[in-house]
């Protein structure tokens, strides 16, 4: 987990990084995949503050706690943001309740289903490599590309990051996904970074609310019904598109 500390008008010290990390740790419990943690020590006016930024679950939350002791402020906004983490999920499975029911039409209704525009379209078979799908990232300027590799049954899926890297999620041999952070300059690629990816694991109905409620423009998950990584992004006329890797 990526966390990122900052200090205004406090001297950084290693203890109260310590004590907030050991903290923080207790978020891979509660998110399914953490992007980022930005948190900032302050003193204004003799008070202290402790601000914490956490995207996660395809939403960010924020709060900030002050106190006369900042170990005091860590604790009191921590116990804040777990409140806020559990009422964020509470609210997230009903209503993934409520869309299941309105996806899934009772048998006399069934042909109001293509009121729903979701098309399906498979990755292309054509292998390539890593640094050739950035290629075409690039040029095409799209937000994702998802490629087969030499193996016809492994696909890897690569998107730009806002530090300009490159992010390359690939299937590991234990089944779970792995994410290389990639540097790509002169045609050549740098690996910065390599951690477990996360994925979670939905209904296309469930990622349909997921992308509705955080307002997304693409979302990768794994497909329920096939275990496999599939992104569902909006398609420029209208309705959704749900990207596959092919069979």
């Amino acid at each position: 987990m990526d966390i990122a500390y900052y200090f205004k008008n406090l001297p950084p010290t290693e203890a109260i990084k310590s004590y907030a990390s050991k903290k923080l740790e207790k978020l891979k419990e509660r998110l399914h995949h953490i992007e980022g943690v930005d948190v900032r020590f302050s003193l204004e006016r003799q008070n202290q503050f402790f601000e914490i930024t956490v995207r996660g679950d395809a939403t960010v939350f924020h709060l900030k706690k002050s106190d006369k002791d900042l170990y005091a402020a860590i604790d009191n906004a921590l116990d804040v943001l777990n409140n806020q983490i559990d009422k964020y999920r509470k609210k997230f499975e009903e209503k993934v309740v409520v869309t299941k029911e309105a996806l899934t039409p009772a048998p006399e209704e069934a042909q109001e289903d293509e009121e729903l525009e979701i098309e399906m379209r498979n990755a292309e078979i054509k292998p390539m490599d890593d640094v050739e799908a950035i290629l075409q990232l690039r040029s095409h300027k799209h937000h994702f590309v998802m490629y087969h590799q030499a193996d016809p049954k492994r696909y890897g899926l690569v998107t730009e990051r806002n530090d300009g890297n490159y992010s390359i999620v690939v299937r590991g041999d234990d089944g779970g996904f792995l994410e290389k952070i990639m540097k790509f300059s002169e045609g050549k690629l740098e690996k910065r970074a390599e951690s477990v990816f996360p994925v979670s694991k939905f209904t296309i109905a469930e990622a349909l609310d997921v992308m509705r409620e955080s307002r997304l423009d693409y979302l990768a998950f794994l497909n329920e019904e096939t275990d496999r990584l599939n992104v569902i992004y909006k398609r420029q006329g209208g309705g959704f598109l749900i990207k596959r890797p092919a069979a």
